[in-house]
């Protein structure tokens, strides 16, 4: 069971974008990162059309295309990512929940913020750049 958890979508989004900034300007084809995530093409083409239209990365067609970051590595923060699929963290709401204003929550308001922060400072500071060289070691 798992307790605390990202969307699979969440998930491949950093893992594909750790992949196209390991290969550097050779870009990567979605096949070829569908096979790394053991993912499926249909899913994973929507994960990269919304890092598309954040304008993370970009894509060309042919035989050299793929899939290509479109700014450095290092100016890509893995809240960047989130977002893109997520929207905007409103960081005023990080722990909301349907018994927000009851007795009963106050158990895990703490724990919720804390986790959340925790996470959020994680999202905020690591860099694209990062996370690159565990995604070539993938590669090779």
């Amino acid at each position: 069971m798992k307790i605390l958890a990202l969307s699979e979508a969440n998930i491949l989004s950093f893992h594909s974008i750790a992949l196209i900034a390991a290969t550097e300007d050779k870009g990567i084809n979605a096949h070829k990162i569908s096979k790394l995530t053991n993912c499926s093409r249909n899913h994973l083409f929507k994960v990269l059309e919304d890092l598309i239209k954040a304008k993370l990365i970009y894509s060309t067609r042919g035989p050299l295309g793929g899939y290509f970051l479109n700014k450095p590595a290092d100016t890509i923060y893995l809240l960047d990512v989130f977002e893109a699929l997520n929207g905007k963290v409103n960081e005023e709401e990080i722990c909301v929940g349907r018994n927000r204003n009851e007795k009963s929550f106050i158990f895990f308001e703490q724990l919720c913020e804390e986790l959340t922060t925790k996470f959020l400072n994680y999202l905020k500071t690591t860099k694209v750049s990062d996370i690159k060289d565990h995604a070539g070691k993938i590669l090779k």
